[in-house]
């Protein structure tokens, strides 16, 4: 009893133990079913993300990345759940202190086009609840000092994203959560991004990121979660990665390559045209292959090292076991906590009689990107 008083009278002891049982993100059956006729936008997706780690939300276009991360902020509607230290995102009590967001593309501003940087952030400052000091803390953080009084329509998708990323921090929260953050961005702006993003996990924040990028998955994340068509591929540790689904290759771009191309093969490399005057060689190194058309008076107009991905080329999506269908399962997270997820349960094959089942449940820019 006196355990039940102490746990009531002292709301900030029981979210530390709430978080030290729960991850800082956790997906549980989610599930977008597509309209009349259409396939499911998402199916039965379930990882969750951890602390003091980065992961990568990996995924082609239409593979549901971004709905993913929509229906865990309970911004569209689908099945299962999402929960943040065992909760769902409406049920946070200060979600900007627990999560900090970026959607959104990076070429359009973050606020008013006509307001001025530090206005804009010192304005989502007070309406968070902190002060105008973490505001003007932030936007050095960020690199955007020297940019804090330009108004939001001179801003480069660089600096915007940056300015997002200020917003999204203003709270202090322990996770992030972004869409494609580096989309559109010039290299330099990338590797801050990448360098931002892994020193939060390394202070022990969680970051869940999507993209599109499998050799930027590779550089950036702790573990990659890929998807396909709506559905989990795979879920690795990004050493693990790296070995099944990425190789290195030289690419060679000249106007006598199917020339060398002959030569190459004769060598033992594996060679594949990669469009026009350009050809792609696995096993041998840059440096090798210089030497070889220089040996034979062959020009190259590009010599350039580079990760590709090595994974069956996207197919129809699997059928559906015979007759299968959607299920609610109950989940139990905690001592009075339960959540509803969407699985899916095939019709027992006829005419094989089985035994009666119970139901079962389970518990234009004036700046460019490189300016600042």
């Amino acid at each position: 009893m006196a355990q039940i008083v102490q746990s009531e009278a002292d709301p900030a002891a029981r979210d530390q133990q709430v978080r030290q049982v729960h991850h800082p993100f956790q997906a549980i059956g989610l599930t977008k079913p597509g309209r009349r006729g259409q396939e499911a936008a998402l199916l039965d997706l379930s990882f969750d993300a951890r602390a003091g780690q980065v992961t990568v939300l990996l995924g082609p276009e239409g593979s549901g990345r971004t709905t993913a991360l929509r229906l865990a902020l309970g911004l569209e509607r689908g099945q299962g759940a999402a929960l943040f230290h065992g909760r769902s995102y409406r049920r946070l009590p200060r979600p900007e202190r627990e999560v900090g967001v970026v959607l959104g593309e990076a070429d359009r501003p973050a606020g008013h086009p006509g307001r001025r940087a530090r206005a804009h952030l010192r304005m989502m400052a007070a309406a968070a609840g902190v002060s105008s000091r973490r505001a003007d803390q932030l936007l050095e953080q960020t690199r955007l000092g020297p940019a804090a009084e330009h108004r939001l329509r001179t801003f480069s998708p660089g600096m915007n994203r940056r300015l997002q990323l200020a917003q999204a921090l203003l709270g202090d929260p322990s996770t992030l959560l972004l869409d494609e953050p580096t989309e559109g961005l010039s290299p330099k702006n990338i590797e801050w991004f990448h360098a931002f993003l892994r020193a939060f996990a390394a202070g022990g924040g969680a970051v869940l990121v999507t993209s599109r990028s499998p050799q930027q998955a590779a550089q950036l994340a702790d573990r990659v979660v890929t998807l396909e068509l709506g559905r989990l591929l795979a879920d690795q540790p990004v050493d693990q990665f790296r070995r099944t689904r990425l190789r290195d290759e030289v690419s060679v771009r000249g106007p006598q390559v199917a020339r060398l191309a002959d030569l190459l093969k004769a060598s033992g490399a594996t060679v594949r045209h990669d469009g026009g005057n350009v050809i792609a060689v696995e096993g041998m190194a840059r440096t090798e292959i210089g030497e070889l058309a220089f040996r034979h008076g062959i020009l190259l107009h590009e010599l350039a090292d580079q990760v590709v991905e090595h994974a069956p080329a996207p197919g129809p999506r699997p059928p559906e076991p015979a007759g299968a269908s959607l299920a609610s399962a109950t989940v139990a997270l905690g001592p009075g906590e339960t959540v509803t997820a969407q699985v899916v349960v095939p019709t027992p094959p006829a005419p094989r009689v089985l035994p009666t089942r119970r139901e079962r449940r389970v518990g234009g820019p004036l700046f460019a990107d490189e300016d600042f």
